[in-house]
């Protein structure tokens, strides 16, 4: 491998989701193969690399504001470079080169060759570099999605469904154990859709037979799983193997059945009323995450209030509130009835206030309890030792749990008595040290 840049930085800045989070550490593990040191500082970085998100307004407003913060700190540096890249590049690429024609390249949404001879490397290997010194890893299983849902734009920038191979996976996952990973998070933009376009004996029960048998994950986390497409199957499978955390992210985005046919979710209150019953007689301990949208098209007081009473009712473990966001080239964009965007975010906040009583209320059963913790980082909060996270919390979207006392490591799994709840966040002391 050429080695032309032995002693230049590159500061690499990653926006939007987990499964960019993957890309980004692909471009990061090229970036060292063209002999690049990280650095955390964008101001003695002579190489800058965005991975943009396009997903909703507020996404592509972030990244665009980003990438013109980080054009400050490259005018200042001699001879560095810009390389901008991601979902808003798939979709707007020539409109930015024309309005930020400062930026020195824009590359192509996962156009790893591309960007590989923007670097002057003619042979390279597709090897990921973590940007962060954690515990856990993303493994992103396919991209694209085929369920073209009325409101999204995924499937225009990223296409339909393409799985990585088993194999593939089983060998990127070795991988990341052997460099200490404990947490495998199993992402994509819908995981239940693994394996439909490959020969019919792959699916995700297999591939995750298969995952949880390498030696140093210890536990495993499913995020993002369509409702329409979970089976009983599955939820044994996470009942009979205890790496897998009893854990569901279940995105339902609404209740109301005229929305959510409206939204082609392909699947109605009824049936998702049902699930959630199956999971919690199949799983009664698990947690249940889920996503809401407010101020879909068309959505009236009366169903807006009707999804805060199933909300009252089902008592999500965690919940997040997206208000919704018109995106040009989606079949919901040339909906009748658009929502105000103050009384969609009016609706909003009402849920995310009635959520945030009940995570308040749900967690004070676990004070007394002693729950395996993976220690994620050291506290920058004086009043605590440790932070980190139970099985049923996913990183940066869910709580933490804070560690006031005992002796841990980062990456460690320990035992961990809970003296305290907050909104959202435990606080306890290690009852038991890992072994």
């Amino acid at each position: 491998m050429p080695n032309n840049n032995k002693n230049q930085k590159y500061f690499l800045e990653s926006l939007g989701c987990p499964r960019n989070l993957v890309d980004s550490e692909f471009f990061a593990g090229l970036t060292e193969q063209g002999g690049y040191k990280q650095t955390e500082n964008p101001a003695e970085a002579d190489l800058i690399i965005i991975n943009t998100c396009g997903f909703i307004k507020d996404a592509k407003e972030e990244s665009i504001e980003r990438i013109l913060e980080l054009l400050e700190f490259k005018k200042n540096i001699p001879g560095c470079r810009l390389i901008v890249t991601g979902c808003l590049v798939q979709r707007y690429q020539s409109g930015l080169q024309k309005s930020i024609p400062e930026v020195d390249h824009f590359v192509d949404l996962k156009d790893f060759k591309n960007f590989a001879e923007l670097l002057a490397l003619p042979d390279f290997l597709m090897q990921r570099s973590s940007l962060e010194p954690l515990p856990y890893a993303y493994l992103r299983i396919s991209d694209g999605c085929d369920n073209c849902c009325s409101y999204c734009a995924i499937p225009a920038i990223r296409g339909k469904v393409k799985s990585e191979s088993t194999a593939t996976l089983i060998e990127e996952a070795k991988s990341l154990a052997d460099k200490g990973i404990k947490e495998l998070i199993i992402t994509a933009m819908d995981i239940t859709q693994y394996g439909k376009d490959l020969p019919s004996s792959n699916n995700l029960q297999k591939l995750l037979d298969k995952l949880t048998a390498i030696t140093g994950i210890e536990w495993v986390r499913l995020l993002y799983l369509h409702p329409a497409h979970i089976t009983p199957d599955l939820l044994y499978l996470i009942k009979d193997n205890h790496k897998i955390c009893q854990y569901l992210d279940i995105p339902i985005q609404h209740i109301n059945d005229r929305i959510l046919r409206n939204m082609n979710r392909k699947i109605t209150r009824q049936e998702i009323e049902k699930l959630i019953n199956m999971i919690r007689d199949i799983l009664p301990g698990a947690a249940l995450r889920t996503t809401l949208i407010t101020g879909f098209p068309g959505e009236t007081e009366e169903e807006f209030k009707e999804l805060v009473e199933f909300v009252k009712v089902t008592r999500f473990n965690r919940l997040g509130v997206f208000q919704y966001s018109r995106e040009t080239g989606t079949a919901a964009y040339g909906l009748q009835g658009q929502v105000h965007h103050q009384t969609a975010l009016r609706r909003k906040r009402e849920l995310t206030e009635l959520h945030n009583s009940i995570s308040e209320e749900l967690l004070k059963s676990f004070i007394g309890q002693t729950v395996e913790v993976l220690i994620d980082t050291e506290s920058a909060d004086s009043s605590f030792l440790l932070e980190g996270r139970t099985r049923y919390d996913a990183p940066e979207i869910d709580g933490m749990v804070f560690i006031k006392t005992g002796k841990g490591n980062v990456g460690d799994i320990v035992r961990i008595k809970i003296d305290e709840s907050l909104q959202h966040d435990l606080i306890g002391h290690i009852a038991v040290e890992a072994q």
